[in-house]
């Protein structure tokens, strides 16, 4: 049975299994971090694949059963382990470079996950999660996508080339989840900006996100004052009455160098 304080599903189809392999491009000699193994289905898949796998998992009862079940296996690494109290250079030092990232996460978890994992996403040459399909919405959704489209679609924008492989339905686990699930592959990638200022873009553009159905010009009047009276002539020209909502990531990006070169200049 799923604990419900750490949000465990488990995994009971082999034919989803056999998808998120594919998906991960699993092949001879892959570098595999497991996140969550649970019982060891995903895990056993993988194995068969001929890849090594590293897994970490926080339940100590399942880790019990992992040991059992993988206890001849050389390529299978088990670390009981919280992954969410690691940082974020830890997380990607636990396995060596090049690897992948394979696991059914745990819904509670995903989301601040591939925050943690955002910075440090070049140490992985792809990651392909099992998560909530409304997870996996906002963070493919474009303004065109209406209310899904969000600051995490703005994180999936900022990092990564992103997909929803496979929509899954609730039957594939147990206990059985009462939302559905997605496979999403990420594919980590450059945003230009350096780990300093994508941090500094994610918390700028959730605060200007926060009051999505008013208009953009309120928002930075609001958050970033010196900015507006700098700015807000020009800003107005080129904005008008637009809301958050409606700008695609070229033009929050934009704007963000706008907003970093009033900072450093003072000037429009």
């Amino acid at each position: 049975m799923a604990k419900k304080k750490w949000g465990q599903n488990f995994l009971i189809s082999q034919k989803v299994v056999e998808s998120i392999v594919q998906a991960a491009d699993v092949k001879n000699g892959d570098s595999i971090l497991e996140i969550g193994p649970g019982l060891g289905i995903l895990t056993r898949a993988l194995l068969d694949r001929n890849s090594q796998v590293t897994a970490i998992e926080i339940d100590p009862e399942l880790c019990v059963k992992l040991r059992k079940r993988f206890s001849k296996e050389e390529r299978f690494t088990l670390l009981e382990k919280d992954v969410m109290e690691l940082a974020p250079e830890d997380l990607a030092n636990l396995i060596p470079a090049p690897a992948k990232v394979v696991a059914n996460l745990p819904y509670n978890i995903a989301t601040p996950l591939i925050l943690r994992m955002l910075p440090v996403r070049k140490a992985w040459q792809s990651l392909t999660l099992m998560i909530q399909y409304e997870v996996a919405e906002r963070i493919c959704a474009t303004p065109e996508s209406g209310k899904a489209y969000g600051p995490l679609s703005l994180v999936g924008e900022l990092g990564f080339e992103k997909k929803i492989i496979k929509k899954i339905h609730p039957e594939s686990f147990k206990p059985v989840p009462k939302v559905d699930s997605a496979v999403i592959r990420l594919l980590p990638r450059e945003s230009g900006l350096p780990p300093e200022d994508e941090k500094r873009f994610l918390k700028w553009s959730h605060l200007l996100f926060q009051q999505r159905r008013k208009t953009l010009m309120n928002g930075i009047r609001q958050h970033f004052p010196e900015w507006y009276q700098n700015c807000g002539d020009s800003l107005r020209d080129e904005f008008g009455l637009r809301r958050p909502e409606t700008l695609d990531f070229t033009e929050w990006m934009t704007l963000f160098s706008d907003y970093l070169q009033n900072e450093q200049n003072e000037i429009c």
